[in-house]
């Protein structure tokens, strides 16, 4: 009798996960999908000749690509030094630095760069001496999406050097390798993958981002209007066909941009030893 009670149970278990399972990803492929049931090609194919579309994807990869070398460049040692150093207020650091700006709404990173970079801000000033104006143009672009990848990529990146065993640094160090050589020779190379994944993440994120973007560089203007604005203003003004090809290529980019992180960087979650 407990055998069977037990049997039941196990079953109705198994049935209800395969349902919610089921009705929840029926969901996502209804709403990820219906992009591509409410266009024709036709359509599609028109609005991918609009003078105003293209300048828009140039715009958008243009901004993401400059973006992400920047964080490059920047949350590589960022990341290093976390990983690897110990300091007073280091939790502090990653909360500001990491945790903070991720939990931000859009709207909240626009508004805080739009504010620090103004002509009465704080930066803003600082820049007027040298007739420099950020907001609404295409630099405001690129700090926007340069603003809203650095966590990405500083997680990831940091996430992968945490992984290398110090012992390899170790070694290298009693053997008379310098701190510069154990970067570029051992801990680097061992952590390329996670920092080539955390790269692609952040190109991801830079390419579909709109709220900080609207907000600081406006959108209005051809060198400032990303896809993501660009499908903001016309869904307002019920440019649907527009709005639709525009979400359709974002969302054909970031599913190829995600799926080359899922086939190809494939890292172990365990430590890389010697």
């Amino acid at each position: 009798m407990g055998k069977l009670y037990s049997k039941a149970v196990n079953k109705t278990f198994e049935g209800t996960n395969y349902f919610f399972s089921f009705v929840l990803i029926t969901f996502m492929f209804l709403i990820i999908g219906s992009l591509f049931f409410t266009t024709t090609p036709s359509a599609f194919l028109q609005q991918m000749s609009s003078h105003v579309v293209l300048v828009s994807i140039g715009v958008t990869f243009g901004s993401s690509f400059i973006a992400s070398l920047i964080v490059f460049v920047f949350s590589v040692p960022t990341a290093y030094v976390l990983s690897r150093k110990t300091f007073w207020g280091k939790r502090v650091l990653e909360t500001v630095v990491v945790d903070l700006p991720l939990s931000f709404p859009p709207g909240v990173d626009g508004l805080i760069l739009l504010l620090l970079l103004s002509r009465t801000g704080i930066l803003g000033k600082f820049l007027g001496h040298f007739h420099i104006y950020v907001p609404y143009t295409f630099a405001a672009v690129v700090l926007a999406k340069l603003f809203v990848s650095i966590p990405f990529m500083i997680s990831f990146v940091r996430e992968a050097f945490d992984r290398v065993d110090r012992n390899i640094e170790n070694v290298a160090y009693t053997l008379g390798a310098s701190p510069f050589q154990i970067f570029y020779k051992l801990t680097f190379p061992l952590s390329i993958w996670g920092v080539l994944k955390g790269l692609v993440m952040a190109l991801s994120k830079s390419l579909g981002e709109i709220g900080a973007t609207l907000i600081l560089a406006g959108g209005l203007t051809s060198s400032t209007g990303t896809m993501s604005v660009l499908i903001y203003f016309a869904t307002q003004k019920g440019e649907m066909d527009k709005a639709i090809a525009l979400a359709i290529i974002l969302e054909f980019l970031t599913f190829i941009l995600l799926t080359v992180i899922k086939l190809f960087f494939k890292e172990s979650t365990h430590k890389i030893h010697a």
